[in-house]
């Protein structure tokens, strides 16, 4: 799966529960947001579940305030000899407001998340060089060779400790 088809499944599923929050089968969407792409899948995925407007007089509206999206490739080793693969981690917010008859009924940031493993030769063909928010970046991990030498030098600093004190009390 390609990170916009990941993104775009995500976006399905906050528009299941926009759609439970809304009691009406006519809404009017106001959007704030400033990738358009991103703005056209919600739109056609409200547009399975309501007759949607977007200049008409109509009492429930929808507004979409902000979106964002995060994508995370976490390098993760295997094991001795044995090629590596990364954790790509998906995640997306949407806040979103509800007004029904001029009023807020419901205002929530909705999130999403996502993770799988894939190689690292596969990177390039999950993102899309098109689109911004299919762009990931890369983690680095936590267990590195710099945190392996530490340790190594602190035991052995306390071992030599431990053998002069020995040595020096005789």
């Amino acid at each position: 799966m390609t990170n916009f088809e990941i993104v775009d499944s995500l976006i399905n599923s906050i528009a299941d529960e926009i759609s439970s929050q809304v009691n009406s089968e006519k809404i009017k969407v106001q959007s704030n947001l400033q990738d358009k792409l991103i703005e056209n899948r919600i739109l056609n995925s409200l547009l399975k579940r309501f007759v949607v407007f977007l200049d008409d007089d109509v009492d429930d509206i929808v507004r979409l305030d902000a979106f964002q999206s995060k994508i995370y490739y976490i390098g993760e080793p295997r094991g001795f000899l044995k090629r590596s693969r990364l954790r790509r981690e998906v995640e997306i917010n949407l806040y979103c407001s509800i007004i029904k008859g001029g009023r807020l009924v419901w205002s929530d940031s909705l999130k999403r998340k996502f993770s799988d493993y894939i190689n690292p030769d596969e990177v390039e063909k999950v993102e899309d060089k098109d689109f911004e928010f299919t762009r990931g970046e890369f983690v680095e991990t936590s267990l590195s060779l710099r945190r392996i030498l530490e340790g190594f030098l602190v035991a052995s600093s306390i071992g030599i400790a431990i053998y002069l004190l020995f040595v020096l009390r005789k």
